[in-house]
């Protein structure tokens, strides 16, 4: 068991390090130690994923370093995703639908919500950037998800929130999804007037906003 501990420290460690290949040998091993590679994720990954959002919070790292730290949680996650899709006991807290809203074709906040949503264990669809109104629409009929993220880097294009949920309501489909907006453009009370139902700068908060909307359901 302690070993195990110490296996999965390492790999946490090495998230908030940005070391790739040291994350890389780590999560090889504990795959050939049985670890599971549940665990691996959960207590060792995602782990170090949460580490690293404390440390953004509290103005301790940086988006440089906290993009780097997404690469690293992406390869060590690469060694075990067909390990986790052979498990007949995964579990997933909710689907996301999530994409960089329609004239906006910045990457940054969608490539650090993505691995920080999936660590904290949401099925993700990533639909990219400079995402269509049809498109969100499109997916939500095709992947029933639970709640669509709405990324926007800018102040005009987070305005669009308003069309994009409109076009959601128009297809009859409002009522099965809640609606997050994303980015550091966002505002919380602008995005309820728009339609949503909430926004966020920081992907962790957002994490704890879609676990209490997902608790919330489940009651």
């Amino acid at each position: 068991m302690s070993n195990s501990l110490d296996r999965l420290t390492l790999i946490a460690e090495g998230v908030l390090n940005m070391d790739v290949a040291g994350v890389s040998a780590h999560v090889r091993a504990a795959i050939d130690e049985g670890i599971s590679p549940l665990e691996i994720v959960a207590n060792g990954l995602s782990q170090g994923m949460r580490t690293v959002g404390e440390q953004f919070r509290d103005g301790e790292i940086f988006m440089p370093e906290v993009l780097v730290s997404c690469d690293t949680y992406y390869a060590g996650l690469k060694l075990v995703q067909p390990l986790i899709e052979a498990c007949a006991d995964r579990l997933s807290k909710g689907k996301i639908v999530l994409g960089t809203i329609h004239g906006d074709i910045h990457t940054v906040g969608k490539d650090v919500a993505v691995p920080v949503f999936r660590a904290a264990g949401f099925e993700v669809i990533d639909l990219g950037i400079d995402v269509a109104d049809e498109t969100f629409v499109e997916a939500i009929l095709q992947h029933r998800p639970d709640i669509v993220g709405l990324g926007t880097y800018m102040t005009s294009t987070f305005m669009h929130t308003g069309e994009t949920v409109k076009a959601i309501e128009l297809a009859g489909l409002r009522d099965r999804v809640k609606i997050i907006c994303g980015g550091p453009a966002v505002d919380d009370r602008t995005a309820r007037k728009l339609g949503a139902d909430g926004a966020t700068d920081n992907a962790w908060a957002g994490v704890e906003t879609m676990e209490a909307w997902m608790a919330e359901a489940q009651r």
